[in-house]
């Protein structure tokens, strides 16, 4: 499990700041050229790598590194092309359904223009990246953000104003092209050997080696440059200690065993932010099957726990969220998530009884309108399972993942009723029984069988074969049903007994 610790330069001044730029700018311009000439294909990665340190005079485990970098973004947009690809095949083909269902249906609709111009330009995608993955190219890379690009070609009528801006985006130009340094760990040479990071009695301090020969050593040996570092941490005002996570003393641990850590400085707005990326080892188990699993229903503000014992049945109900997570920023967002994470691992810890989460796969291949695209946006399904599996490894609580097929249509039309609980308890019931007891097949309940065979919807060798095609049936019927008195699902609770009696 990587994790990355924050951290900023101190007491940078003239000097070290200009070398500091001299480097970015040739780890900037090694990168770039790294990248065109492997995107060409015209230049081997070994005697590319000669080039750029030879050309430049860094060493040459910067050279390796940037044309490294490069690389991973080469196959990082070739895999953004396939992506894509399929995304808007996926999008092309329910469009497709969608107008031969209206069509048959509703010849005369006044939809079936709208589905065709929509069906031409999503046509015109799938061509476009079908083109990129066939020729395994990709669209112009800028380096600088695209956004910074274009906003070279504005001009303000005032010539002052006009003058002031030209020279805010050229330093912020700089720092989107020439604002990076980064430097890989190895495990040969006790952590990392170009950017290493040493303990002082009241600091961090980064060691960074320069583009200039050390004349006083023998063979190639590169001038050292010092800087004290600040690595983030939050301390109690009254107490002393330490909030939250101990980077430091995870730190501390990497440095004693010697293992491999990446080290990035970045440049923005003036100051140098530090990133060092290590490899954190999770804590040993502290949860036993015996104990039962504890399913996790995510929803967009809260999670729904239950815990469900061996023989199936539930044993005891939780939700942590937060209503702020609709609206909030995305910082702000982040930490909410960290917080409501932290709760529901701590509740399975004292339990002694593992989490089951939904496999999700976070493909956005629906075709909705705009507004929904709005509302939904803020949806933060995949980061409030990334950080419930980072926090579970931290505490020592096993994760397993359930497929996530119609666990909240099983909750709701098995579960909700004989145990009164919210839909989201039922699913997360479901999710329990099926990633932790695996409990692949869950039986509709008689009075819904009863109820389809007497409409005739039931089909019982189906049913024996697949139930999840049943449940399918189910939703459906109960759905049409609804319809009719102008109802959703929400209401089925309230309304199921009169529906049994139709």
């Amino acid at each position: 499990m990587k994790t990355t610790i924050f951290g900023v330069l101190l007491d940078v001044n003239e000097e070290n700041d200009t070398t500091l730029r001299r480097l970015m700018r040739e780890y900037g311009f090694m990168f770039r050229f790294a990248f065109k000439r492997l995107s060409e294909g015209i230049i081997q990665v070994g005697a590319l790598e000669r080039h750029c340190a030879s050309e430049t005079g860094l060493p040459l485990r910067y050279a390796k590194d940037a044309v490294h970098d490069a690389q991973e973004l080469i196959v990082g947009r070739r895999q953004a092309m396939q992506d894509s690809l399929t995304l808007w095949q996926r999008r092309a083909k329910k469009t497709v359904a969608r107008l031969t269902a209206l069509k048959k249906d509703h010849p005369d609709s006044r939809r079936i223009p709208g589905l065709e111009r929509k069906l031409l330009r999503q046509q015109e995608h799938v061509g476009f990246y079908q083109c990129h993955v066939t020729d395994k190219t990709f669209p112009p890379v800028i380096f600088g953000t695209r956004q910074l690009f274009l906003e070279r070609f504005h001009t303000l009528a005032d010539p002052l104003a006009e003058a002031h801006r030209q020279k805010v985006w050229k330093e912020q130009w700089d720092e989107g092209r020439n604002g990076r340094l980064s430097a890989r760990g190895d495990r040969t040479k006790n952590g990392n050997p170009l950017l290493r990071l040493h303990e002082g009695p009241d600091h961090w301090l980064l060691e960074m080696s320069l583009d200039e020969r050390d004349p006083e050593k023998k063979g190639i040996r590169y001038q050292k440059l010092l800087l004290p570092l600040y690595v983030a941490r939050k301390v109690h005002s009254k107490t002393g200690k330490i909030n939250g996570r101990d980077y430091e003393g995870l730190l501390r641990r990497v440095l004693a065993s010697g293992d491999p850590y990446h080290v990035e400085i970045l440049r923005r707005h003036g100051r140098y932010q530090v990133r060092i990326t290590v490899e954190e080892e999770p804590a040993a188990l502290q949860t036993y099957p015996i104990n039962g699993w504890i399913g996790v229903d995510t929803n967009v503000t809260f999670l729904a726990l239950c815990q469900v014992r061996l023989d199936g049945n539930p044993q005891g109900f939780a939700t942590f969220g937060d209503g702020r997570l609709y609206d909030a920023r995305a910082t702000q967002r982040d930490a909410i998530i960290g917080e409501v994470t932290r709760q529901a691992v701590q509740w399975a810890k004292e339990r002694g009884a593992g989490l089951v989460v939904e496999n999700l796969k976070f493909i956005h291949d629906k075709d909705v309108s705009a507004k929904f695209n709005r509302v939904t946006h803020q949806f933060t399904y995949r980061a409030f399972l990334a950080a419930l599996t980072r926090h579970a490894a931290r505490e020592g609580v096993e994760v397993r993942q359930a497929k996530p097929a119609y666990t909240s249509m099983i909750g709701r039309f098995k579960y909700q009723p004989q145990y009164g609980i919210s839909v989201h308890h039922a699913a997360a019931l479901v999710i329990g029984r099926r990633g932790g007891l695996k409990v692949w097949r869950e039986n509709v309940p008689k009075p819904l069988r009863e109820w389809m065979q007497r409409r005739g919807k039931w089909n019982d060798t189906a049913y024996r074969k697949a139930d999840w095609s049943a449940w399918n049936t189910v939703t459906q019927e109960i759905k049409i049903v609804l319809l009719k008195n102008r109802q959703y699902l929400n209401a089925w609770l309230g309304q199921r007994h009169q529906i049994y009696q139709h």
